[in-house]
């Protein structure tokens, strides 16, 4: 720590020399000179090799020539420069290794992805010598030693160098993923890709080096203006993950998104919002069914004579697609019902939040349109725990799309409505929850 803060102070004197780029990384250095004129390149890297060996003299330390060497791009021949720390000639390295990435002086990284896949190759054999349907680890064992072991290093930092790589190259480590599959699965190798994959429960490698540039990406947004510009400077709207963010958002047309908080200045709800977080009858998660459907009738019954009747439910499929749906119940009159995809990054908790937001704003509505005063309205949901997020208030909640639930109820009492949330159980044959699971699907 005491030597990073010493070298700080080293970053500033780089700045000083035209056309002189350095980027560090712990105890690590990297000068970078771009240009046509070889000459240049000579005396602007020269320079700085300078200004760090005066540095190191300063401060009683040395630069090691031997752990020191220097690659120029974009040259066929080898040994156009000669540079110095001090009086050592600095050796020239072709194919450098930088963070892990094997880099080349011509376009493309074929040697870096030739280094990983015999890197990969040699732990698969390891993963195979484990693999034995007969006195072997089970399936999911297999994948977590792959996962851990095999896919960390091939896919170490892919979000920053998979899209420079050529279609061969990619072929290569899709089908050590394709080999991978076939060992976790333990199914025969003339099985085809898809089917492998599939029951791996693995994903091609285009897809991990997509989903990790695009949670890179929406990690740099989230941070702020200036990590914002670092964002569009990394990933301009001609990159692929673009292409794949449009993608989701389509699937998931209600996406968190940076937004200012809500606008609700209040620390808890008004009189006219109550929560029931209680089981129907104390009932427990596995009491028999039919005692979940007598005593949720009981409590729905209670509601008969409400102006309106809420009826919302998520429903998932993991790694497939999840969906919303959401039924409004008037006392007299025409039901409305709202459907919608919650995309197949949700998970139960998040789809049950996409079908309150959607009812509730289908609520308002109707409302609105209806123009009626002093009206009263349940919402009967099957999450426990949506239902506990909401009853802490406004100001507690931090997720992006409770905020705007919260800002939805508070628009709902506004228009002098009273509302009742209210937690029923499900698939017990209640027909209107019923009626919002098959929505859902």
């Amino acid at each position: 720590m005491l030597f990073i803060v010493t070298v700080d102070s080293l970053s500033k004197r780089p700045n000083c020399i035209p056309g002189l780029q350095h980027g560090f990384f712990a105890d690590d250095l990297t000068i970078v000179c771009t240009s046509a004129d070889l000459g240049e390149i000579q005396q602007t890297i020269q320079q700085g090799l300078d200004c760090i060996t005066n540095w190191s003299a300063e401060y009683c330390m040395e630069v090691s020539a031997e752990k020191t060497d220097h690659t120029l791009f974009g040259a066929r021949e080898t040994n156009l420069l000669s540079l110095k720390v001090g009086e050592t000639a600095l050796k020239e390295e072709r194919t450098p290794k930088l963070l892990g990435l094997t880099v080349q002086p011509h376009k493309g990284l074929s040697k870096h992805v030739m280094c990983m896949k015999a890197a990969a190759d040699t732990r698969l054999l390891q993963l195979r010598a484990a693999a034995s349907p007969e006195w072997g680890p089970d399936r999911e064992k297999l994948r977590a030693f792959y996962l851990a072991l095999v896919q960390a290093k091939m896919c170490y930092g892919v979000a920053s160098w998979w899209f420079d790589t050529s279609l061969s190259d990619r072929e290569r480590l899709e089908r050590v993923q394709t080999q991978a599959a076939h060992i976790v699965a333990g199914i025969p190798k003339a099985a085809n890709r898809e089917d492998a994959l599939r029951e791996a429960r693995l994903k091609p490698i285009n897809e991990v080096a997509h989903r990790r540039a695009l949670e890179y990406y929406l990690r740099l947004k989230a941070k702020g203006p200036v990590h914002a510009k670092v964002a569009d400077s990394i990933f301009p709207p001609e990159h692929p993950i673009h292409v794949r963010l449009a993608k989701v958002q389509h699937l998931y047309s209600i996406i968190d998104s940076p937004e200012k908080p809500h606008d609700a200045t209040v620390l808890q709800w008004a009189r006219r919002v109550h929560f029931n977080i209680t089981t129907p009858g104390g009932l427990k998660a596995d009491a028999p069914e039919k005692d979940k459907k007598v005593h949720t009738m009981r409590r729905v019954q209670r509601f008969r004579d409400f102006d309106y009747q809420v009826w919302t439910d998520g429903s998932v499929v993991l790694d497939v697609s999840s969906g919303a749906g959401a039924l409004v119940y008037p006392k007299d009159g025409r039901r409305e019902k709202v459907v919608l995809g919650a995309g197949s990054l949700a998970c139960s908790y998040r789809a049950e939040c996409v079908a309150m937001e959607a009812g509730l704003k289908r609520l308002v509505k109707v409302i609105e349109l209806s123009k009626t005063n002093r009206t009263r309205v349940v919402a009967f949901t099957d999450s426990l725990s949506l239902l506990m997020a909401l009853n802490t208030g406004p100001a507690a909640v931090e997720d992006a799309i409770l905020r705007r639930i919260c800002d939805l109820i508070l628009h709902i009492v506004r228009l002098r409505v009273s509302v009742n949330f209210q937690f029923v159980f499900s698939h017990c044959g209640v027909p209107r929850n019923e009626a919002a699971d098959k929505a859902a699907e």
